[in-house]
């Protein structure tokens, strides 16, 4: 019983993880995003993937969301130059 509770659990909070908690960026689908936006995993881990409309790109890419969630996402997550808003 106590194996079902505890298995409910951690399947509900996987299921409102918002994506970028889910998706990491060393998985081949976030490579390929960052690919397909002019960077790799060690520039991204350096903070030097390239310009904000770049890391906008890869974060809308790399979670499927639209390009104002994927700004929420950069922002929360300090993804962005100083500058951007």
């Amino acid at each position: 019983m106590k194996i079902a509770f505890c298995t409910a659990i951690v399947l509900s909070t996987l299921a409102v993880a918002p994506a970028s908690a889910r998706e990491r960026n060393d998985s081949p689908h976030s490579q390929a995003c960052m690919a397909k936006n002019g960077f790799n995993l060690d520039m991204w881990r350096a903070h030097s993937a390239g310009t904000d409309a770049q890391v906008l790109r890869y974060i809308q890419c790399r979670d499927r969301v639209s390009a104002a969630q994927a700004k929420a996402i950069g922002i929360r997550d300090h993804n962005f130059s100083a500058g951007y808003r």
